[in-house]
């Protein structure tokens, strides 16, 4: 029979782990600020707020000219709250538990490399102003799910390794099939996208999010070995309940 305070007390693991996570606090409070700042100066629109995005976003014409920072900075802008608001807790959920399982550096190393790599991708791949962070979170959620390729992804039942296949998948595809790549064959499915009124769905950074995911999984190759296994956890677990318990007696 299973307890019922099961649930409760994962839910307070994860509130203990996210308050000691001061990485993840720190990126989430670092764009939510430059949002704010932004907001401050009359938003993306503004006179001001406005240069700053052309100087500091990143867009082929920008970074060929030499403004090379931008392959960093762009992450750092956002398009609105909206934008901002849900990349700071995406990071705030998914960098915790990577805080958790594999150090403040991990986190920090697989948000800037998502960005960077992210960002060339775009360059690649893509066409007009790029801001966000999202390169970077994604980074932390293919590093997750390759470190913890077995665990399940609630709240969908799947595999972290399904899941990060998918989200790979599907974002390869989407950046490919854009009709402004004009990639004969593949482009046929982005038009018809476009007719029937998702045009929504290019305006993402597909490019972007497929480069910092491919980032992630690499870094999960090489940052922790062997992978995270549902076993090697549940030692884990074990093993601090056990800890607890010699304290507490």
């Amino acid at each position: 029979m299973k307890s019922s305070a099961a649930p409760f007390s994962n839910a307070a693991r994860n509130l203990r782990q996210l308050a000691h996570s001061p990485a993840s606090w720190s990126f989430a409070i670092l764009i939510l600020t430059i949002q704010l700042i932004v907001t401050v100066a009359g938003g993306k629109d503004g006179q001001s707020a406005g240069t700053w995005f052309q100087v500091f976003g990143l867009s082929r014409e920008g970074f060929l000219s030499g403004k090379v920072w931008q392959i960093v900075t762009y992450g750092f802008l956002h398009g609105g709250w909206w934008h901002a608001g849900l990349n700071a807790v995406f990071i705030l959920l998914i960098g915790s538990r990577i805080e958790h399982m594999a150090g403040r550096s991990a986190v920090v190393k697989a948000t800037i490399v998502g960005i960077i790599v992210g960002g060339v991708f775009h360059l690649m791949l893509a066409s007009g102003l790029l801001v966000g962070i999202s390169g970077g979170c994604m980074a932390l959620l293919l590093l997750l799910t390759t470190l913890s390729p077995q665990s399940r992804m609630m709240p969908l039942p799947v595999s972290g390794r399904s899941l990060g296949l998918g989200i790979m998948a599907a974002e390869l595809i989407l950046a490919l099939i854009d009709p402004a790549l004009g990639i004969p064959g593949l482009s046929l499915p982005g038009r018809w996208l476009l007719d029937s009124g998702m045009r929504s769905w290019f305006q993402m950074g597909h490019a972007c999010h497929f480069g910092g995911g491919l980032a992630g999984w690499l870094l999960g190759r090489w940052v922790l070995r062997p992978r995270t296994t549902l076993d090697r956890l549940r030692r884990d677990r074990l093993r601090r309940e056990a800890s607890g318990s010699n304290r507490l007696g």
